[in-house]
């Protein structure tokens, strides 16, 4: 086959050799074709240039602003309501088209307050879509909303950075629609604005400008300052309404320096300047501090002055008050509180009230980690002053409790009993040292002490006023918290009819209460003395004394009493119901007086100093410079103070003789020692025996009594109630001196059942009498008859018997 190359230079074939192929019909059919060929392209060409010639046709009215209905340079649109204009749209430029649609530029929403409060609120953007027929504008961008500020009531727009358009509502939000028919602009997109004195942000918001209400939606974050300080507020949603000068928070939290606040809502109020005025907050208030401390109620209405700063907060529906430390643990509670702030938000008052509790518990005692103490105030009312402290901070340093005011101190060492005090009055002011430790407690009306340590004697105090002092923590200590010491009372003053009451522990079962009471009582830890002074009187159960002091040992029971001693034994009862005593055994109570008194709970002894005298009614009477008594063993001692030449003066009432004539025996002495078990009296030193019958002098003297009365079965007693002298026996240098004579020897035994004394001596010494008749008679002894008042010698050399009589 031959080639069909287009390449003709290189497969030409010789002249002479080519075939013509194309005839003249075929070419008239090529022709035909082409011509056909040409013709269907012309006409389609001709087709579409139709077909985008009809198209042409019904775009270019719409390229060429055929569908646009008007375009203005200045655009201004009002709405009234009653002759009032609501609001007016002003655009630099409008972009009318006929679907009811519009774009507005470079444009500003003024927003008319009600008649009469020439109140203007502006919106402003760069691009607005408006909706005519829905009468919508939509923003596109960013939108700048003015809010004319609780203050300014001119209605001219404020220049910027003057002082009326900082004190306006700045809100910048996006993608704003802005609703002609209410009057409400609304976004759910991100908004910030800013406030007079603070600037947060929100998502979403809306603004009625008829009611003048600013709802923020959700995420609400505000943002101010006190002193420089930041102050930030969180809430879940936001209202702030303009004309009431109200603002609603939901879910409230609130940072500010080391304090944090939340509550299930709040409405802040606004004075006309902008600032805060007060703050309502209800439901779950509560304040948490960075340092673990946390106060809850269910109402807080917080009042703050010109600068925002707090002045006075009121807290109600149940105050509760927590803090605890590795150390220290605190609560409290109260209905109703209220907390006054000083500079600085500085707190300087608070008041609690209704049902008021706080306890202060320490886990750790100094050096006693295993110790605890407890100190709990109770009262109707509770006052706490604050002062400036380290850091900056508010420490309390004087509380006042008021109305059934009560302090417990409780103590548990490790390793020892349990103490316990309470303190009541009708107020109790403490003063505190670094916010938490009562340094002193001052109380008045009513005041109480109660002491009641484990399985000892409970101690009750009451007076009309009270100060006490408690020992000072140990700044090492203090600084590093690690061990606190407990409160332990330092001294303890009580003034105005006090009263004292010491009741045995339980295991002292024979014990009996003692009582005191005086004007004033000061007691101090140191020595455990109760110093009562103003007419002091006590009371153990068996002797009553008043002195001018009376110094009480709380840690023995031991008394010391000073200055004009008035005491009185009482009369107590053998196991066998019959009465005993130390004095001689007479009836009834005993008094004592003297200069000073000491009582011996331990020994049940009592001592009295200093022109001592005891007596009973029934007359019987011992003065010394020293009387000792002792309960328990039913004696008595009478003796001089350091010098021997200090007599005991002893009085007895006693039946005398054999027909029981009534009688006084009047005893000197150096000393007199008396046991009631024996009903026996030895004086010795110089002793003169004066008797209605004689005088007796002797070194040493012994006076026996007849035994006690003993109660017959109608219950009455044998005799009366006097002392019955049975027997005397003096010794040593006897002299006995009857009116006309006088014997001597070396004993002398005087027995009252036949009225006779007989006095006898040694053979070398034999006793003698002299009489101013008879002259001097001796012999073996010497018997003075009472009922004759004769005397008969009996024995001696000649063992004769010689009666003889004094003259009458």
């Amino acid at each position: 086959m031959p080639s069909t190359s287009t390449n003709g230079a290189q497969n030409a074939q010789p002249p002479g050799r080519r075939v013509l192929r194309i005839t003249i019909k075929r070419l008239r059919l090529l022709i035909i074709a082409l011509a056909c060929l040409l013709i269907a392209v012309v006409g389609g060409f001709l087709v579409y240039a139709r077909y985008r010639v009809r198209h042409i046709a019904r775009d270019l009215p719409g390229r060429l602003g055929v569908n646009i209905q008007q375009t203005a340079n200045v655009f201004t649109y009002s709405q009234s309501d009653k002759g009032h204009t609501t609001f007016t749209i002003h655009a630099s430029k409008l972009v009318q088209f006929k679907s009811d649609h519009a774009i507005l530029h470079d444009v500003v929403i003024t927003l008319y307050g009600p008649p009469g409060s020439n109140r203007q609120d502006r919106i402003s953007g760069s691009v607005f879509d408006y909706d005519q027929k829905n009468s919508i504008v939509t923003a596109r961008g960013e939108v700048q909303i003015d809010l004319q500020s609780l203050q300014s009531d001119s209605g001219k727009p404020a220049d910027e950075g003057s002082a009326a358009d900082q004190n306006r509502i700045h809100v910048k939000a996006y993608g704003l629609v802005f609703d002609q028919k209410t009057g409400i602009a609304t976004t759910d997109q991100s908004v910030e604005f800013q406030l007079p004195r603070a600037q947060g942000r929100s998502i979403g918001a809306s603004f009625d400008s008829k009611q003048g209400l600013l709802v923020l939606y959700k995420q609400v974050e505000i943002t101010s300052s006190a002193n420089g300080e930041p102050a930030v507020v969180h809430a879940e949603h936001a209202q702030l309404l303009r004309d009431s000068h109200q603002a609603f928070l939901l879910h409230p939290k609130t940072d500010f320096r080391d304090t944090h606040s939340s509550s299930d809502q709040a409405i802040v109020y606004f004075r006309k300047d902008g600032s805060t005025e007060r703050i309502d907050a209800k439901g779950s208030v509560r304040v948490v501090t960075d340092d673990g401390a946390q106060t809850t109620s269910q109402t807080a209405d917080i009042y703050l002055d010109e600068k925002s700063q707090p002045m006075q907060a009121l807290m109600g529906g149940g105050i509760n008050f927590v803090s605890n430390g590795p150390t220290q643990s605190m609560h409290g509670n109260a209905v109703e509180g209220t907390l006054t702030f000083g500079n600085n938000n500085q707190l300087k008052h608070a008041q609690f009230r209704d049902a008021v509790s706080f306890v202060d518990q320490q886990l750790k005692l100094a050096n006693d980690p295993n110790g605890s103490a407890t100190r709990q105030m109770q009262s109707s009312k509770l006052d706490i002053d604050f002062a400036l402290g380290p850091g900056n901070k508010s420490v309390a340093q004087k509380a006042l409790a008021t109305g059934d005011a009560v302090a417990t101190l409780r103590t548990i060492p490790s390793k020892a009993k349990e103490e316990n005090t309470t303190i009541s009055g009708d107020q109790l002011l403490a003063t505190l040292t670094d916010g938490r430790t009562i340094r002193q407690l001052d109380g008045s009306g009513h005041t109480k002490i109660v002491d009641s340590p484990q399985d000892g004697p409970t101690s009750v105090t009451t007076g009309d006023v009270l100060h006490m002092t408690f020992q000072p923590q140990d700044k090492t200590q203090a600084k590093s918290g690690t061990a606190v010491q407990a409160s332990q009372i330092e001294t303890a003053v009580q003034e105005g009819n006090v009263h004292l009451t010491q009741t045995p522990a339980k295991s002292a079962k024979q014990a009996l209460p003692l009582r005191a009471t005086a004007n004033r009582a000061e007691y101090r830890s140191a020595d455990q003395i109760v110093h009562l002074m103003g007419s002091p009187r006590i009371n153990n159960g068996e002797v009553d004394l008043a002195a001018q002091t009376v110094d009480y040992h709380r840690d023995t029971g031991d008394a010391t009493a000073r200055g004009d001693i008035k005491a009185t034994y009482l009369q107590q009862q053998n196991q066998s119901g019959n009465s005993h005593g130390t004095m001689m055994g007479g009836q009834g109570p005993v008094h004592i007086v003297s200069d000073e008194a000491e009582l011996h709970h331990a020994t049940n002894d009592s001592v009295f100093r200093g022109h001592a005298r005891m007596w009973q009614q029934t007359g019987n009477i011992v003065a010394a410079p020293v009387i000792e008594l002792s309960q328990a063993q039913q004696t008595l001692k009478a003796h001089g103070d350091g010098g021997n030449s200090q007599i005991v003066d002893t009085t007895i009432a006693s039946m005398m003789g054999p027909n029981r004539h009534p009688g006084v025996v009047r005893v000197k002495s150096q000393t007199l020692f008396y046991t009631d078990k024996d009903r026996r009296g030895d004086f010795a030193g110089g002793v003169v025996a004066v008797s209605p019958n004689g005088t007796i002098r002797s070194d040493h003297a012994q006076f026996f009594l007849e035994p006690a009365q003993t109660k017959s079965s109608g219950g009455a007693t044998s005799s009366s109630q006097s002392s019955q002298i049975q027997k005397i026996i003096a010794t040593g240098r006897v002299v006995l001196t009857q009116p006309g004579r006088k014997g001597q020897g070396e004993q002398l035994v005087y027995t009252s059942a036949d009225g006779r004394y007989v006095l006898t001596g040694t053979p070398a010494n034999p006793p003698f009498v002299v009489d101013a008749v008879r002259g001097t008679t001796t012999g073996a002894a010497l018997i003075f008859n009472d009922q004759d008042d004769s005397v008969e010698v009996s024995g001696g050399q000649s063992a004769a018997v010689t009666k003889t009589r004094a003259p009458k």
